[in-house]
């Protein structure tokens, strides 16, 4: 059985399903729907008005805002950020991705309104732009952007920043952001120079290239998840 927590006396106001697992340290606002296949786990936050569909898995210290809609399978890595009125694992055409399970890595930001389709693939570290409409897989520190989404550019983990490469090697370059000035991450020179600006498909692949000229490449929170 699922039973109130100190962290959220409204708990009884949401519509949990029996079966469902959700850890005594999570909190789950009035109006919220979970499916019996729901598993919550450590310190998850489910705002208000949040519907859970299917076999849903939600890592720790996950952070879900107002109307908000989860469709699994659907698997959320641990301290990813869900703005309010994003929907997760739309039904998708192709037969072949139907059932395959939606994966969102660890600490990504998703913006506003976005819509995601099931059985993607979002790397870690990963932020979409607020109104996205994500119907492919984003690889790691990946910001996208549009509809469909494009890779629009790869993004510091600590601020969202632009990445510039400052040293290439035979096959890779380190990057650093020009924000904070974090010089820690490393891709191969291939990924890192063909892929932005494409529009992100399943299974890693890419289709065709979109002008971003004049785009403002900036990442800022309350923007974006506000």
């Amino acid at each position: 059985m699922i039973y109130p927590t100190p962290l959220n006396p409204n708990y009884s106001q949401a519509k949990v399903i029996e079966g469902a697992v959700v850890d005594e340290t999570s909190r789950i606002d009035p109006g919220c729907e979970i499916s019996l296949e729901t598993t919550l786990k450590m310190n998850v936050t489910l705002c208000q008005n949040v519907t859970i569909f299917g076999r849903v898995t939600l890592d720790p210290h996950v952070n879900v805002r107002e109307n908000v809609t989860l469709v699994g399978p659907l698997h959320i890595g641990e301290g990813t950020y869900i703005a309010h009125d994003v929907v997760v694992g739309l039904l998708r055409e192709d037969n072949d991705l139907a059932d395959q399970e939606t994966i969102i890595e660890h600490n990504c930001r998703i913006g506003v309104g976005a819509e995601i389709i099931g059985g993607v693939h979002i790397g870690r570290h990963v932020l979409i732009r607020a109104g996205s409409k994500v119907i492919g897989d984003i690889p790691p520190y990946g910001l996208a952007s549009r509809n469909p989404t494009i890779l629009e550019r790869y993004a510091c983990p600590k601020c969202g920043g632009i990445l510039r490469v400052y040293r290439n090697y035979r096959e890779i370059v380190d990057t650093r952001c020009e924000n904070c000035g974090a010089d820690d991450l490393r891709f191969s020179k291939r990924t890192y120079s063909s892929s932005r600006g494409r529009v992100l498909l399943p299974k890693d692949s890419f289709g065709e290239t979109v002008s971003t000229r004049g785009d403002d490449y900036r990442w800022i929170d309350d923007k974006e998840l506000c």
